[in-house]
């Protein structure tokens, strides 16, 4: 959370060296601001709930309230992403031999 903050004084900061020659429309500095903030507490909020939704989740699922076993399952979550690059060198590889 600190590096958010971080990188939107240094985004603010660049946006304003390079935008003072031409601006479209012109806002103030805290309206500016309150945005950034707006928008920075929307993501914190999002990220809290999607923690709590796994930590309910998983005491829910280690939860058992009859005698018998019960499995908790394994979820595991993979990037998109990296199984795409993972599959297009694996594609390159046999196009290689």
């Amino acid at each position: 959370m600190f590096t958010l903050s971080k990188i939107v004084a240094v985004a603010l900061a660049s946006s304003l060296v390079f935008a003072s020659g031409v601006q479209a429309k012109e806002i103030s500095v805290e309206e500016y601001v309150s945005t950034l903030v707006t928008q920075t507490v929307q993501v914190a909020s999002q990220e809290i709930q999607y923690g709590v939704q796994a930590a309910v989740l998983t005491a829910t699922n280690s939860l058992s309230f009859n005698e018998e076993k019960a499995y908790v399952a394994k979820v595991i979550i993979t990037d998109i992403k990296a199984v795409t690059d993972i599959k297009v060198v694996k594609a390159a590889k046999n196009e290689a031999e």
